[in-house]
Order: structure tokens, then C-alpha cells, then sequence
């Protein structure tokens, strides 16, 4: 059985996303930079390098 992944999308704008922590719930913050306001391409390459 495989664990559920612990980075996630969610919209945070008509159409942007933010990458989030499922744990936490906080926007994700790479290279003290937050992970939001991202289009959906850009979003799903950066969650499956976080995955």
C-alpha cells in the first residue's frame, strides 16, 4: 500500500494554483520563494519533483 503524496493543487486564482503541504495545509514555499499564482503546467511539473 503506498502512502498518499503530501504535496497537493489547489486554485488560488481564476486560473492559477498554489502547491500546498495536505498536512498542513500552507502554501509551499521553494527556494524562500511560494509556490503560488502558477499556471496549471508550471504547477504539475514543480508537484511531481516535490512527489
Amino acid at each position: 500500500m503506498t502512502s498518499p503524496n503530501r504535496f497537493d493543487l489547489r486554485k488560488d486564482g481564476f486560473d492559477t494554483y498554489e502547491i500546498f503541504d495536505v498536512r498542513t495545509g500552507r502554501t509551499v514555499s521553494v527556494g524562500g520563494k511560494p509556490r503560488a499564482k502558477l499556471k496549471l503546467d508550471e504547477a504539475d511539473i514543480y508537484l511531481d519533483l516535490l512527489n
